[in-house]
């Protein structure tokens, strides 16, 4: 269950003009105060260029939260009034050091306007721009943050870094005046209820893990597919592709998951030690067999989308994990849009006994999206050999409905409760760069083609190629 948390603190939210913060931020923090699991005082404050009174960004801030809430049961408008109160706003640059300095007194003025106590306050900053922004707004909080309050977290969400260079180049630019304990890498698929899931249930459940070992295992396959196209996100998505925008962090980050040795403490070290061990092995030999690419018909027809784009929108791979216990075992990752169906699950196949060619393999499979399950599929007889019948014992890992919260709410919470189990450490981010870019670098080098698929397709042609060598398929809901 979600702790409340009771102290108070300032929550300040760099670029809340933008579509992050309207669409995911500002429900989220009423979804946490809706549950009464935020404390009696805090300040929430947005800065940005954009000018705006209090009054007008408040007005925007209910807007987003109406937008989300105002028609489901339940929604409450003395709840959102009420969070609407200990918001407020702040217009300065990103890059002046002068408008941070400002800023510093703006806070210390409002702290004694609304009676928060003298004392340091955890002071949270959360970064809703675009990364080239990082670096400017990372100086500008440590050179004017008073020396008193040193419970700064710094909140970065993906993308982290361009590729592997720029990661390392993040890292070591935030190293210079913040510890690691102060930062939280934010990838918004590990707040989802049922990818949490994963790691409670492979905790807690001994049986889980025994099955979920190499040996045992013929191959496993992640999909991530989308029956919608990404015109409210073409801005950022033509510039970076699904390579970049699903596999380099979400994607591995659920492989990871589910390939990783259990840690005897379920701490968020050793939880990011074992998930790191699983990334840094990660292989991709460089054949056109093991990898496709794709375009939606429409892509090209959207309004600001180069005529000749080749900006992927479809893509599968087959890799590898180089270490003796995963030794032989392939892994298949495929996600893209516009297709027939949206659809996030991970189907492991079992290895078969020599006696049992003819008949089809038990699967465990974690289904995610749409609906929140674990299936464990059996086969059954009845009469003649020939003659089985395919058992579905399945149960829901969603969380009740008293309980859940959406991810980013969930995740803020995480943060304000310093629990850091559902965040990133830069060494699995700059592992899942190193085998991105070889997965970019070998479509560069062997002008991968980038064939054209109907919207709305179940898969494009061709993306059985992957399995060429091997027994497999692309397992279906």
């Amino acid at each position: 269950m979600s702790l409340q948390f009771t102290k108070p603190f300032v929550l300040t939210i760099f670029g809340a003009s933008g579509d992050l913060a309207k669409l995911k931020l500002f429900p989220s923090l009423y979804a946490l105060s809706e549950r009464k699991l935020l404390p009696e005082k805090f300040l929430i404050i947005g800065y940005a260029r954009t000018p705006m009174s209090h009054e007008a960004f408040r007005q925007e801030f209910l807007l987003s939260i109406v937008e989300t809430y105002g028609k489901k049961n339940g929604f409450s408008a003395k709840v959102a009034n009420s969070l609407l109160q200990k918001v407020f706003y702040f217009s300065g640059q990103y890059d002046a050091k002068e408008d941070f300095v400002k800023y510093e007194e703006f806070i210390i003025d409002l702290r004694k306007q609304e009676k928060l106590p003298e004392t340091a306050l955890p002071k949270l900053a959360y970064f809703s721009v675009p990364p080239f922004l990082f670096q400017s707004i990372l100086e500008n909080i440590a050179l004017t943050n008073s020396k008193s309050e040193k419970d700064v977290r710094i909140i970065l969400e993906k993308p982290f870094g361009n590729d592997e260079k720029s990661a390392q180049k993040l890292f070591h630019f935030i190293s210079r005046y913040y510890s690691e304990e102060q930062i939280y890498l934010l990838d918004h698929y590990l707040g989802k209820g049922a990818v949490k899931s994963i790691l409670s249930l492979r905790h807690a459940n001994s049986i889980l893990n025994m099955l979920l070992k190499g040996r045992e295992i013929a191959s496993i396959q992640i999909s991530a597919v989308e029956d919608i196209g990404v015109e409210q996100r073409i801005g950022y998505f033509d510039q970076v592709g699904i390579i970049k925008d699903m596999f380099q962090s979400h994607l591995t980050q659920l492989l990871a998951m589910i390939t990783m040795s259990i840690p005897l403490t379920e701490s968020a070290e050793s939880f990011q030690r074992e998930k790191y061990a699983i990334l840094s092995a990660l292989s991709f030999s460089p054949k056109k067999e093991n990898l496709l690419l794709g375009q939606y018909a429409s892509y090209r027809k959207i309004p600001g989308v180069k005529k000749n784009s080749r900006t992927e929108t479809f893509m599968a791979v087959k890799l590898k994990i180089d270490r003796e216990s995963w030794y032989g075992v392939p892994i298949f990752i495929r996600t893209g849009k516009k297709l027939s169906q949206r659809a996030t699950y991970i189907a492991v196949e079992f290895k078969k006994m020599p006696f049992q060619k003819e008949i089809e393999s038990n699967r465990l499979i974690f289904e995610l999206a749409p609906d929140e399950r674990l299936q464990f599929r059996l086969l059954n007889t009845h009469g003649s050999a020939s003659q089985y019948e395919e058992l579905n014992p399945t149960e829901s890992i969603s969380c009740a409905d008293d309980l859940c919260l959406p991810e980013y709410a969930a995740l803020i919470l995480d943060i304000l409760n310093q629990n850091k189990l559902h965040f990133l450490s830069f060494a699995e981010i700059i592992a899942a760069w190193r085998i991105t870019d070889a997965i970019l670098r070998f479509r560069k080098k062997s002008r991968l083609p980038l064939p054209f698929y109907e919207d709305g397709v179940k898969m494009p042609k061709g993306e059985a190629r992957l399995f060429r060598t091997s027994r497999e398929k692309w397992f279906e809901l």
